[in-house]
């Protein structure tokens, strides 16, 4: 028995390791804290940045802006901090995602709008950000298939282990031909589920490596904001500076810097686990 519960820990440990894929690469798509910006009142200097103001986030699928509140706190002497409101893009659409070409928006000044390399870099992460997601998911969905079959045939082999001299006439009967034949029709569907799973978890782990990277280059260090974090003094530098903000530089969140780290580490590792666990289908050239 306890021999048994120690074969089953590997496949256990490929459907752990597919199912923690897959909520990262979700968290990760989901999130809004891919990119991250935090803003200062304008009367403090950089030595005096412990608390934001307030934050701004960027995704490839949300953008969060702020706006500043007509109404100010009791003490006319402090600003109220503004509103940070956050917008949900298509992955596509004429005008419809994060990051457009102002001959799209027909308006400089929109949150949306951005250069031709800028919107190239951002829509390749999201949307390679998408196909990593819908691979892992169904890299998950065939592990847990080959778990569940790993489990019927380790049970049945116990149901029909023999016992007496009954049971020795039934192993034989299994070991005839016709049931020789079905083994191997099953292990052959089986190594085939198994090549699937394996092609899905590796795109999966592939295109979550794309998206990050351009996740990085995009929000990183392609962003024209990023100029402002040494020319913005609270005096208007930028749309975000009329609304009260010294602020820094954007840099990676947790969703960027994380999840989508985690989500494709873990999907290697099931595909690595899935390859020592499995049997793949046997392929032989005649010569």
């Amino acid at each position: 028995m306890a021999l048994s519960k120690l074969r089953f820990l590997p496949p256990a440990l490929t459907l752990i390791f597919s199912i923690i894929a897959l909520v990262f690469s979700l968290l990760a798509i989901t999130s809004k804290k891919w990119a991250v910006r935090d803003n200062y009142r304008p009367e403090d200097t950089p030595r005096d940045w412990n608390e934001p103001f307030y934050t701004l986030y960027r995704a490839p699928f949300i953008i969060c802006t702020a706006y500043q509140d007509v109404q100010t706190e009791p003490d006319d002497s402090k600003i109220a901090a503004p509103s940070v409101i956050c917008s949900n893009f298509r992955p596509f659409g004429h005008n419809r995602t994060s990051c457009e070409l102002e001959v799209a928006t027909q308006d400089d000044s929109v949150p949306t709008v951005g250069d031709r390399r800028l919107c190239q870099q951002i829509h390749y992460a999201g949307n390679f950000g998408i196909a990593s997601t819908v691979f892992i998911g169904v890299g998950f969905l065939l592990t847990g298939a080959m778990v569940i079959m790993t489990l019927l045939r380790n049970r049945h082999g116990q149901t029909t282990a023999p016992h007496d001299a009954n049971g020795r006439k039934e192993e034989r009967a299994q070991n005839s031909p016709a049931s020789h034949q079905r083994h191997i029709r099953k292990s052959t569907i089986t190594s085939y589920i198994h090549l699937s799973l394996l092609v899905f978890l590796f795109i999966g782990f592939a295109c979550g490596l794309i998206s990050q990277f351009y996740g990085v280059v995009g929000f990183m260090q392609s962003s024209p904001n990023q100029a402002d974090y040494a020319s913005s003094t609270g005096s208007g530098a930028s749309d975000e500076t009329n609304v009260y903000g010294n602020h820094g530089s954007w840099y990676q969140g947790v969703a960027l810097s994380v999840y989508a780290t985690c989500a494709w580490a873990f999907a290697a590792a099931a595909g690595t686990m899935a390859c020592r666990v499995w049997r793949l289908p046997n392929w032989t050239v005649s010569t």
